[in-house]
């Protein structure tokens, strides 16, 4: 995944990063006395290739994992595969840590606790070249500290798209440049990744929701249905991953978000539950975080929202 982007903030990705960043080849023709605007060439279509498990963990009982990385589009690609340390804002937002001070001094001080995981970790091959509808293995090998009891370590594996050889200009594109005129072409570059976690020792995190408020998602939940927002406290030295469930009494599911994560560096993050329909006045909506890992459904938090 490097310029990462969210995501754990919503939707089904709670675990999983996907990014995409342009590079751009450059010509230019003889300058002229007045300059000509930039035109941009026509580039090959974004990579499309998914990354499952989209979440692992490592303990005493399980030192290994097997990553399939798979090529979803039509044409061949060549992915590279490194460990990357990112750190979790409190909007939810998952940056690597060498972009935190552009986020401001409280994502220094959170990326600053981080326990990175890459020390431990060993995953090979570090590139894998992919055709189209194929797929291939990482693996994954974690080793323990001998103290760090009760300690989380993490790092995410991440895969990155690496530009065809021939993705500069053609011949034919260079040449048709009018004189003082700049020839862009734009190259996407694809990433994802996914968290590696190593915890020593017994689990120890909990949850809690702070207050449920209504609001809207800046224009990303279409037709005006609205939205929850929920803010996910975290207390104890292990992170928290579930889901979040908002129903109006006991049969109607109108929110589901999956994979929310809250990491050991933030105590709390804000979540965003698009609403399937507008709350009436005065509806009263039950909102869950329940587990998706070790005891599946078991609730970790829970709290209520009514509709003004």
């Amino acid at each position: 995944m490097n310029q990462l982007k969210k995501y754990h903030t919503g939707r089904a990705f709670g675990a999983l990063l996907g990014i995409a960043f342009c590079g751009v080849s450059i010509v230019a023709a003889p300058l002229s006395a007045q300059t000509a605007p930039a035109v941009a060439a026509p580039s090959a279509g974004a990579a499309n290739i998914n990354i499952t498990p989209r979440r692992v963990i490592f303990d005493r009982n399980k030192r290994t994992e097997a990553v399939y990385v798979f090529n979803q589009g039509n044409a061949a690609v060549t992915v590279d595969v490194a460990l990357i340390d990112n750190v979790m804002l409190p909007s939810g937002e998952i940056v690597p840590v060498s972009r935190a001070a552009e986020k401001g001094p409280a994502a220094v001080a959170a990326a600053a606790t981080i326990k990175s995981a890459k020390p431990l970790l060993l995953a090979a091959p570090s590139r894998l070249v992919l055709g189209p509808g194929q797929g291939k293995t990482v693996r994954v090998r974690a080793s323990f500290p001998d103290a760090a009891e009760g300690a989380e370590y993490r790092s995410h594996l991440t895969v990155t798209t690496v530009p065809p050889a021939d993705s500069g200009l053609t011949a034919e594109q260079a040449a048709a440049a009018q004189r003082g005129e700049l020839v862009l072409r734009i190259q996407s570059i694809f990433g994802l990744s996914i968290p590696l976690i190593v915890r020593s020792g017994a689990i120890n995190g909990t949850a809690s929701f702070g207050m449920i408020t209504g609001g809207s998602d800046n224009g990303v939940n279409e037709n005006g249905k609205g939205v929850l927002l929920v803010p996910i406290r975290r207390s104890g030295t292990n992170s928290v991953y579930g889901n979040v469930e908002a129903r109006v009494g006991k049969n109607e599911v109108i929110g589901l978000v999956r994979g929310l994560a809250v990491y050991p560096e933030v105590n709390e993050r804000l979540a965003t539950i698009p609403l399937l329909r507008p709350l009436r006045k005065g509806e009263v909506v039950t909102v869950r975080y329940f587990a998706e890992e070790a005891k599946p459904g078991t609730s970790l938090a829970s709290g209520s929202f009514t509709a003004p």
